[in-house]
C-alpha cells in the first residue's frame, strides 16, 4: 500500500465519510472515492459498508487499523527525524585532539558550536596524536585535531595550524637580552631537550646539528610544559611550540623567537572512507574561521617582551 492509501484509509476509519477524508487529505471527493475503489480491488476485499449515509469498517479493515496507524506514526516521526537532521537540531560528532590543544582551544571551538546547536551531542576524547591517527583510521572519530607521523592510507589529512618553537631563555643567562637566538647561539649553553620520543626533538636536533652548535644538555623532558618548569629555576634554555608558551606565565624567563624558525604543521585528521555529514563539514568550518579570528594560530608579538 501507498501513502497516500494509507492515509485515506486511516481518515476513512476515522471520519466515516468520504468527503470528510478527502477535506482533510486536500483532495476531491470523486478523487478519494476512486482510489478506495480502486485500494479494494487490490486487497481483494471490501473495507467499508454504507449504512445511513456513513462508512462503516468491516471486520477485515478493523483487523488493519492499528498496524495503518503504527506504520503513520513511524512515517511521520521519519519526515520529523529527516528535518532535524537537515537542519541540524539532531545528531552526534566524535572528535578528538592531542592534549595541549585540548586544555587551550579545542574546548571553546566545541562549545560555540553546541550553543549553535542545541540538539546536538558531542563525544570529546583527548588522546595521543598517535592514538588519534588509529582511531580516526577505525572511524571511531569524526574528526581529530593532531600531528601526523606517517601517512596512513585510511586517514584524511589538510593542514590546520602550525606551531613555532619558541626559546625560553632563563631571566639570569647571557643571552637574555638578544632579540631572537640563533642555533648557533646555543653551542655550550645549558639547554633542556624534549624527549627523544616527541617528534619535534629530531627536528630541533637536526637545525642544531646543520648549524654546527652542540649545547650542554641538562635535562631531558617528555613534556614541553616541565621542560619550561625546568627554565623557570634557572636550569637551562629550552625550545617549546608556541602555544605551550602562551599557556605559560613567565616569572624567571622570557622568550624569544628562534632563528631559523622551526614549524610543526597541526593536521585536521577524518576518516577516508566515511562519507562526510553536514554536521562534520559544519564543524570543520568553525575550526578554520575560529582560527582566523584568533590569535592562536601564531606567537603574538605580546610573547616576547
Amino acid at each position: 500500500m501507498k501513502l497516500r492509501e494509507l492515509e485515506l484509509l486511516h481518515n476513512l476509519m476515522t471520519h466515516g465519510s468520504v468527503s470528510d477524508a478527502a477535506r482533510t487529505l486536500h483532495m476531491s471527493q470523486p478523487n478519494a472515492s476512486k482510489l478506495l475503489k480502486k485500494l479494494e480491488q487490490e486487497l481483494g476485499f471490501q473495507l467499508f459498508e454504507r449504512i445511513n449515509s456513513r462508512l462503516h469498517p468491516t471486520e477485515e479493515a478493523r483487523l488493519l487499523f492499528d498496524q495503518v496507524e503504527t506504520t503513520l506514526q513511524s512515517v511521520r516521526r521519519f519526515h520529523a527525524m529527516t528535518e532535524e537532521v537537515r537542519d541540524m537540531h539532531r545528531g552526534s560528532l566524535t572528535v578528538g585532539g592531542l592534549p595541549l590543544l585540548s586544555r587551550l582551544w579545542l574546548p571553546d571551538v566545541v562549545g560555540k558550536f553546541m550553543a549553535d546547536h542545541p540538539g546536538i551531542s558531542v563525544t570529546f576524547h583527548t588522546r595521543s596524536s598517535k592514538k588519534l591517527i588509529e582511531w580516526v583510521g577505525e572511524r571511531q572519530l569524526d574528526i581529530a585535531v593532531g600531528m601526523l607521523f606517517a601517512d596512513d592510507p585510511m586517514v584524511e589529512k589538510t593542514s590546520l595550524l602550525e606551531m613555532e618553537f619558541v626559546a625560553a631563555i632563563p631571566r639570569d643567562s647571557e643571552l637574555v637580552n638578544r632579540g631572537s637566538l640563533t642555533a648557533k647561539d646555543l653551542d655550550g649553553q645549558p639547554f633542556i631537550s624534549l624527549s627523544v620520543l616527541d617528534h619535534s626533538r629530531d627536528i630541533i636536533d637536526r637545525c642544531l646539528r646543520e648549524a654546527g652548535s652542540q649545547p650542554r644538555e641538562r635535562a631531558e623532558c617528555s613534556l614541553p610544559s616541565v621542560a619550561i618548569q625546568l627554565a623557570e629555576k634557572g636550569l637551562g634554555i629550552t625550545l617549546i611550540d608556541h602555544v605551550t608558551a602562551m599557556e605559560h606565565e613567565p616569572r624567571n624567563i622570557v622568550f624569544r623567537r628562534f632563528l631559523p624558525s622551526i614549524r610543526r604543521d597541526i593536521w585536521l585528521l577524518r576518516p577516508r572512507l566515511r562519507p562526510r555529514s553536514r554536521l562534520s563539514d559544519e564543524f570543520v568550518n568553525l575550526l578554520y574561521s575560529d582560527l582566523e579570528t584568533s590569535t592562536f594560530s601564531q606567537p603574538p608579538d605580546s610573547l616576547f617582551v
